[in-house]
């Protein structure tokens, strides 16, 4: 909420806007609840229908970065990390995660199959790696980052058409990355200067 908030103070006074607000009301009935239960139906199985299709991708993207090489030397995802460790190690998030963070643009949804793929465990038995693999300092760092940082590409595409401007999607792509960047630091730099 503060995050929010932060945000449309700032984008209100950096960025005027000049169009009217003009919403139209409509009239307020009570559902009849079998129209209630299709509309979420089908909501719920059109979301099912696209979520799968985006998880599958990004699942079978993350396995083919950890599993292929990269020309001759280690993993795609391992070459991928090492070039993001000067942006992750202020974080604390460990390399591995990269692949699943960069996959997660796709679909915030893939980030939970992507680290069970990266990790080789069953998304069951994902919080027992997680556990042994990140302290809870830097795995409150990952989740904030993660909450935070880039909106999945349903969310960009819905910036640009509403707003008419690739311009801004831009600056809303660069805006959460760059704030979830110094919210993760300040919290984990913050945490181990206070050695928690």
């Amino acid at each position: 909420f503060l995050v929010a908030m932060l945000t449309a103070w700032l984008f209100k006074r950096a960025l005027p806007h000049r169009e009217a607000l003009v919403m139209e009301m409509p009239p307020y009935r009570l559902p009849v609840l079998a129209y209630l239960f299709t509309r979420a139906g089908g909501e719920v199985k059109a979301f099912l229908q696209l979520a799968s299709t985006f998880i599958l991708a990004g699942v079978v993207l993350i396995w083919a970065l950890t599993h292929l090489p990269a020309a001759g030397g280690p993993t795609l995802a391992a070459q991928l990390g090492e070039w993001l460790a000067p942006v992750l190690d202020p974080l604390g998030i460990r390399h591995e995660l990269a692949v699943a963070l960069m996959v997660g643009v796709v679909a915030k949804e893939i980030l939970l199959g992507g680290m069970a793929v990266i990790y080789g465990v069953p998304e069951a038995g994902l919080a027992q790696v997680i556990s042994q693999q990140l302290d809870w300092v830097a795995a409150y760092s990952f989740m904030l980052f993660t909450l935070i940082y880039t909106p999945c590409l349903s969310t960009i595409a819905a910036i640009r058409k509403e707003s008419r401007s690739n311009g801004f999607a831009a600056l809303s792509v660069g805006y959460s990355l760059a704030l979830a960047w110094c919210v993760a630091a300040v919290f984990y730099q913050g945490a181990r200067l206070l050695h928690l």
